[in-house]
């Protein structure tokens, strides 16, 4: 008699099992087609709390650019290279290992934008960044 006990009590634990992962799997299943969370239609709607929509995300413009102002050749494949960024030059020392900081100096300002590149090439030495650079590092 014991054993019959143990046997019915063993299948109807099994059909409870059975039958609660039937309900939940329509649940689902009905809760993925409508495209609400999969736990929504579990949950009485009155005591349901609604959710405020999320803002959509803010992008954020780059005002500042990175600009490379100047490169040279050192040989093999190092080069040196004079980038602006946030009103400073920073002269970088680029090997295959990384790249390393050797100088830093304020931007210069412009005058007069209006002047064309040719004319500014012709009239503006050129900078005393690089060559007081390529002396620091020979």
């Amino acid at each position: 008699m014991d054993d019959l006990l143990v046997a019915v009590r063993a299948i109807v634990a099994l059909a409870a099992v059975l039958g609660l992962l039937v309900f939940l799997s329509k649940r689902l299943q009905k809760s993925q087609s409508t495209g609400t969370g999969p736990l929504a239609g579990l949950v009485p709607k009155k005591l349901a709390r609604t959710r405020a929509p999320r803002p959509a995300p803010v992008r954020r413009t780059r005002q500042e650019r990175i600009t490379v102002v100047a490169r040279s050749g050192l040989g093999g494949r190092a080069q040196l290279v004079v980038a602006e960024f946030g009103g400073i030059r920073y002269v970088l020392g680029v090997t295959e290992q990384g790249v390393s900081v050797v100088d830093t100096q304020e931007a210069p300002v412009a005058e007069d934008e209006s002047i064309t590149a040719v004319d500014e090439a012709a009239s503006t030495p050129p900078d005393d960044i690089v060559d007081r650079a390529l002396r620091s590092v020979a």
